[in-house]
């Protein structure tokens, strides 16, 4: 749906990443407004359409946002307040109004750090391999004179195809 008057112009950084679109976020009455599709697709896990609702889900987040959309309208045209929605994702929103970017910052993973190296810890010792040793391929020695070639050559080999056939 085309917005008249044209908002501000925004770009979404997702963890240091500008995300780019054809459709652009603006500005609107307050709000970010912008397209499913590409700056929510690549932060739900999964999106669908049921009964009016557009249904995003995040791990164990579930959001529903009650949408009209007609059939086969594709996710780029299907425009949403976004701050609002990232949010409710668990994404932290940071707005830099003077910059013109909405910056996104993922929650970090929860990583296990390996424990540091103990040389006292039992160590599983190194099993031995069988390999045999390659075994060279004898080389053939040419020597002597060369032998002319014994495998008799048709005559009519270069001969041209007859007119018609």
């Amino acid at each position: 749906m085309p917005i008249f008057p044209p908002g501000v112009a925004l770009m979404l950084v997702l963890d240091g990443r500008p995300i780019r679109s054809y459709t652009p976020l603006t500005l609107l009455r307050g709000r970010v407004v912008g397209p499913v599709e590409p700056y929510l697709t690549p932060i739900a896990e999964q999106i669908s359409y049921a009964d009016g609702y557009l249904v995003l889900t995040r791990g164990a987040r579930r959001i529903r946002v009650p949408m009209a959309m007609r059939p086969g309208t594709a996710l780029d045209q299907a425009r949403l307040p976004l701050v609002p929605l990232l949010r409710a994702l668990g994404e932290r929103v940071d707005v830099d109004a003077p910059r013109g970017w909405i910056e996104v910052t993922s929650p970090a993973p929860v990583v296990a750090r390996p424990a540091p190296f103990d040389p006292s810890a039992p160590q599983v010792p190194p099993t031995v391999v069988f390999t045999p040793a390659p075994v060279a391929t004898p080389k053939t020695a040419w020597d002597g004179v060369p032998v002319p070639r014994r495998t008799p050559i048709p005559a009519n080999a270069w001969s041209t195809p007859a007119p018609g056939g």
